[in-house]
């Protein structure tokens, strides 16, 4: 019993830290990127607005249907299946216009990514069980590829080749 009970503290610690009901958060299944940002913008909110939902579009997402007031676009998940275990994987992308007091503006995004954890149907979109990529080494490094591509195509769009 004594043995156990350092264990167990452990185990109980990491899900304090990262949320109770995602075990597999605790045991390092990573399912979101660092947030990108990039530099202040001087533009208009709704033209900055008009070239993020297009940006989004373009990385293969649909427009999210949120108030433009409101500065925080989640796309729906993108769903990629796959006959093999833990190959199934889904992404989504977050992103955050943020007023700065200058007046302008800063663009976070972070993306997510999930793999299907599911041995029995992997290819099955009903079935799936979602955990964190962090779960596989093939994903935990590809968790951030749909954030760094939305963040380099808003710098290019953005600041042009001067960036």
């Amino acid at each position: 019993m004594r043995r156990i009970a350092p264990f167990a503290l452990a185990l109980l610690a990491g899900c304090d830290v990262v949320g109770p009901s995602d075990f597999q958060g605790a045991a390092g299944a990573y399912r979101t990127s660092s947030w990108y940002e990039c530099d202040p913008v001087k533009k208009p909110r709704e033209e900055l607005v008009r070239t993020i939902r297009d940006l989004i579009t373009r990385c293969g997402y649909k427009a999210p249907d949120a108030d433009p007031d409101d500065g925080f676009y989640r796309t729906d998940w993108d769903v990629r299946m796959s006959p093999r275990y833990r190959e199934s994987f889904r992404t989504r992308l977050d992103v955050e216009l943020v007023r700065q007091e200058s007046g302008e503006y800063i663009v976070r995004t972070r993306s997510w990514m999930e793999v299907n954890n599911n041995g029995v149907n992997p290819s099955d979109p009903n079935k799936a069980e979602w955990v964190g990529a962090g779960v596989t080494d093939r994903h935990k490094d590809r968790i951030s590829e749909p954030a760094l591509r939305f963040h380099n195509m808003l710098k290019f769009r953005l600041f042009g080749l001067n960036e």
